[in-house]
C-alpha cells in the first residue's frame, strides 16, 4: 500500500515514510492511495467475529504488504486488548463505548497500535526517536501511555496552558521516565502549529521527530474498526435495520468521522454519518477535545471524496454546535430516563443524533471518553456521584512537573536539546 499527501496526491510514499515522517514535505497529511474493499464474505460472517478479529482484517487490508502477518497480529492483539461495548438505550438508540482502555478514551486503541508499529519499524534504528504530541488532554495521555517505557523513544506532550483539568494533568505528570509534559502559553492550534513547524525544520532532524496525533496515519487506520465492530453487534443481535445505521460522532479533528467514512468506502453498509463539532477554542469548555478552530482531519475527508462536496454531503452531515445548557440537559436526561451516564463530548453527538430523522433505523452514538475524565464538570452538571474506574488510581502520584514555554520554535528547540 502506498500513501499520498492530501496536498500532492500524485506523489506517494511507503507506509514507513508516512508513519515516521507523519507530515508530508508539502505540509499535507497522508492518506492511503486507495481504499481496499473488504470481501462480502467478511460482512456475511461479521456477527460472529471478535473485536480483534475485525481489527486484524482492517490492519491487514492496509498494512499487510509492509508488516509480517505475525507481527501485525501481535500489534492488533495488544492494541485492542480492552473491550468495546455497544449499549442499547432505546429501540433505535445505541451508545458505542470506546473508553475502557488505560486512559479511558478511544485514543488508547490507535495510540497503542502506532507505538507498537513504530517499535517494529525502529527495531534496528541507531538514532533514538522523539515523539511530539499536541493535546487538550486525551490524546496526550493515550500516547504517553502507549509509548511509556518504550526504549529509545522520548515523548513530549504539548498542551495549552490553563486548559487541562486536574485529572487530565495528573495523567501526564504521573508517568515520568520518557514522558515530558510541556505547557504552552497559547491555544491548541498554537501547539499543533508548533509541532508541524518542528517536524519540517531541518535543524531538528537529529531528534528523529514524528507525531502521534491523529495526523499520523497509524493512529487513524485502527479507528476504522470502531464502526465495523458496532455494525457487527447489530448483526449479531439480528437487528432488522443493521445495514441502515446512522453514526453520530463527536468531531474535533474529525479522525473518527474520517475512519467511519473509510469503513463505508471499504464496503460497510450504513445510511449516514453525523459529525458533531464543538466550538472554537474557549476557556472552561465542557468539550475541550472537540473545540477546534481548524480540524486537522478535514483535508482527509475532502480527499476521500475527491473534493466533491456534494458527494461528501450525501454521506456526512456536519451538525450545528450546541450550547453548554443543551449538553447538561442531555446528560441529566439520560441519567434520569435510562440510568446511563455519558460524558459531555458524547452528549454533543447524542444531541445531534436526536435531531436526525433516521426513520426508525438504529442511531449509534460514539462515546469517546469516560465521564470520569471530566469529573469536576460532570459533578457540577449532575450534582451526583460519577463512577470512578480503577485506572484513575495510577494517576495520583506526580513524578514530573510540566515545563512551561511560549509557543515558539526556539523554546521547543531548547526543550528538546535539554533532554537529548
Amino acid at each position: 500500500m502506498r500513501y499520498i499527501s492530501t496536498r500532492t496526491p500524485d506523489k506517494s510514499v511507503s507506509l514507513y515514510e508516512a508513519v515516521t515522517s507523519c507530515l508530508a514535505p508539502d505540509g499535507g497529511i497522508y492518506m492511503p492511495a486507495n481504499i481496499p474493499q473488504i470481501p462480502r464474505a467478511f460482512f456475511n460472517n461479521i456477527g460472529g467475529m471478535s473485536l480483534t478479529d475485525i481489527a486484524f482484517v482492517v490492519a491487514s487490508a492496509f498494512f499487510a504488504d509492509d508488516v509480517p502477518v505475525n507481527v501485525l497480529k501481535s500489534i492488533v492483539d495488544d492494541a485492542f486488548s480492552t473491550p468495546i461495548q455497544l449499549e442499547q438505550l432505546t429501540a433505535d438508540t445505541f451508545v458505542l463505548e470506546l473508553f475502557r482502555g488505560p486512559t479511558l478514551t478511544f485514543k488508547d486503541y490507535g495510540a497503542r497500535f502506532m507505538a507498537r508499529l513504530l517499535q517494529y519499524f525502529d527495531k534496528d534504528a541507531s538514532v533514538p526517536r522523539h515523539v511530539l504530541i499536541a493535546t487538550t488532554g486525551n490524546t496526550g495521555a493515550a500516547a504517553a501511555s502507549g509509548f511509556y517505557r518504550m526504549q529509545n523513544v522520548d515523548i513530549s506532550v504539548l498542551y495549552p496552558k490553563g486548559t487541562l483539568n486536574s485529572m487530565q494533568k495528573s495523567e501526564l505528570v504521573a508517568l515520568g521516565e520518557n514522558i515530558y509534559p510541556v505547557e504552552v502559553a497559547g491555544s491548541i492550534d498554537d501547539c499543533k502549529r508548533l509541532i508541524q513547524t518542528a517536524m519540517t525544520d531541518e535543524s531538528l532532524s537529529c531528534f528523529n521527530l514524528t507525531g502521534a496525533n491523529s495526523i499520523n496515519i497509524a493512529r487513524l487506520i485502527p479507528q476504522v474498526t470502531f464502526a465495523l465492530y458496532a455494525y457487527s453487534r447489530l448483526v449479531a443481535d439480528e437487528h432488522r435495520d443493521a445495514d441502515k445505521a446512522v453514526f453520530s460522532i463527536p468531531a474535533g479533528n474529525y479522525s473518527n468521522v474520517v475512519a467511519t467514512a473509510i469503513a463505508r468506502k471499504m464496503g460497510m453498509p450504513m445510511r449516514h454519518i453525523i459529525a458533531a463539532p464543538g466550538h472554537a477554542p474557549r476557556k472552561h469548555s465542557l468539550t475541550p477535545s472537540i473545540d477546534m478552530l481548524t480540524p486537522t482531519g478535514l483535508p482527509r475527508l475532502t480527499e476521500l471524496y475527491n473534493n466533491d462536496l456534494n458527494l461528501l454531503r450525501s454521506d456526512i452531515t456536519i451538525a450545528p454546535s450546541v450550547e453548554d445548557a443543551t449538553i447538561a440537559d442531555v446528560i441529566n436526561r439520560l441519567r434520569r430516563d435510562h440510568s446511563y451516564t455519558i460524558d459531555p463530548h458524547g452528549a454533543v453527538a447524542m444531541a445531534a443524533a436526536e435531531k436526525f430523522d433516521a426513520d426508525g433505523a438504529p442511531k449509534i452514538v460514539f462515546a469517546t471518553g469516560h465521564p470520569a475524565k471530566q469529573l469536576d464538570a460532570m459533578t457540577r452538571i449532575t450534582g451526583g456521584a460519577i463512577e470512578m474506574p480503577h485506572q484513575i488510581n495510577k494517576w495520583m502520584t506526580g513524578r514530573r512537573q510540566p515545563l512551561i514555554i511560549p509557543p515558539t520554535l526556539p523554546a521547543l528547540r531548547k526543550h528538546l536539546h535539554s533532554i537529548k
